[in-house]
C-alpha cells in the first residue's frame, strides 16, 4: 500500500487534533479506563489492579433442551458447554492474564442462557437466518459477600443455516464463540466502570 502526500497530511492533522484535544478531555474529567492513569477514587489502586483481584467462577450454563434450539417448548437442560468455557477463559484473560488471584478481593458469578431464534426463511425453504442470543446475569461481590454489582447483558449474532449438518454446526459454533467473547467484553467494561467510580 502506497501513501500519498494527502494521506500523510491527513494523518498529521489527525494526530495534531488528538494532541490538542487531550487537555480539553482532561479538563472535562476524562481519564483512561485502563492503565497506570486509571486510578480509582480511593487512590489506592488502578482499575487494572482491581480487575486482577477478581476471582471468576465457572459460569452456570443453561440452553434449549433441543440440541439446536428448534423446540424451545421442550424446556431447558443444563449443559457443561463450550460456550461457558470460552466466556470464562475470555474473562480471565481480560481481567488478569497472569491467572486467578491467590487471595481474591472480589468474586464474579455468572448465569448464562442461550436461545436460537429463526428470523428469515428463504422461499424454497433450503436456507434461513437465525439469531443466537446469549444472555448473562452477573454479580460482583466483595470478600465479605456484599453484592456490589448485579446486572444482566446479552449478545446477539446472526448466521445462515444451509441445511448441511457440518456447515450448520460450524456456523452455530462460530456464533457461540463470538457471542461469548462479546459478552466477556461487555461484562469487563461494566465491572471496570464500577471500579473507576467506586473503587
Amino acid at each position: 500500500m502506497s501513501w500519498s502526500r494527502r494521506d500523510a497530511i491527513r494523518l498529521g492533522l489527525a494526530g495534531t487534533a488528538l494532541q490538542a484535544a487531550a487537555p480539553l478531555l482532561s479538563a472535562c474529567g476524562w481519564k483512561p479506563l485502563y492503565g497506570k492513569s486509571s486510578v480509582t477514587p480511593s487512590g489506592n489502586a488502578t482499575v487494572d489492579a482491581n480487575l486482577a483481584a477478581v476471582a471468576i467462577k465457572e459460569p452456570f450454563w443453561e440452553r434449549d433442551a433441543a440440541p439446536f434450539g428448534e423446540f424451545a417448548q421442550a424446556g431447558r437442560a443444563k449443559y457443561d458447554a463450550r460456550t461457558s468455557q470460552i466466556l470464562h477463559n475470555a474473562l480471565r484473560d481480560g481481567f488478569n492474564p497472569y491467572g486467578q488471584p491467590a487471595t481474591p478481593a472480589y468474586t464474579l458469578t455468572i448465569e448464562l442462557s442461550e436461545a436460537i431464534n429463526r428470523t428469515v426463511t428463504a422461499e424454497e425453504g433450503d436456507a434461513r437466518r437465525e439469531d443466537l442470543v446469549l444472555k448473562a446475569n452477573f454479580a460482583l461481590r466483595d470478600a465479605k459477600g456484599n453484592e456490589l454489582v448485579k446486572e444482566k447483558t446479552r449478545s446477539i449474532v446472526a448466521y445462515t443455516v444451509l441445511q448441511d449438518p457440518y456447515t450448520d454446526l460450524e456456523a452455530r459454533n462460530d456464533a457461540r464463540d463470538r457471542t461469548a467473547r462479546q459478552l466477556a467484553e461487555l461484562i469487563k467494561l461494566r465491572i471496570s466502570s464500577y471500579f473507576a467510580t467506586h473503587g
